[in-house]
């Protein structure tokens, strides 16, 4: 008679132990799995609409943005027509030179939307007299630089 697999195997697990816990070890593995699966995938549905909130809401603002730089666009145009009409007012007093270079002063700022530049420069033409005009525009420029 052969002998018994229990005196010969360091490790022996008879079929009853299979038999029983087998499925059981089983069924404890498959439900470990299906639940960290559905947190995760609870995890990628919330990521997935996340990102949507966050699309939208990036999409708003840069429609905000655009709204509001077309606006600050048409404003600056506006002062620069005003601006505009002040250099021609004093352009016998100024040098031709400096004429020229308040001019490219001026489209720069529309350029640039630089609101305070033009308004500084609406401030100095409004402000200046008769024969103030070159030093006070020397001082202007002086000053940006």
């Amino acid at each position: 008679m052969p002998p018994n697999p229990a005196q010969t195997s360091l490790i022996y697990v008879s079929f009853s132990v299979v038999a029983l816990y087998g499925p059981a070890l089983l069924l404890t593995f498959l439900a470990y799995r299906y639940l960290l699966g559905r947190k995760t995938r609870l995890e990628r549905r919330l990521e997935k609409h996340r990102r949507i909130r966050e699309d939208i809401a990036a999409k708003g603002q840069k429609t905000r943005t655009k709204l509001a730089l077309r606006h600050q666009r048409r404003n600056i145009r506006e002062m620069a027509v005003i601006v505009r009409e002040q250099l021609e007012a004093n352009k016998r007093r100024m040098t031709p030179y400096m004429h020229q270079r308040t001019s490219v002063f001026i489209e720069k700022a529309i350029t640039d939307v630089d609101f305070d530049r033009l308004a500084a420069l609406n401030r100095f033409f409004a402000n200046a007299g008769a024969s103030d005009t070159p030093p006070v525009m020397e001082l202007f420029f002086e000053q940006t630089r």
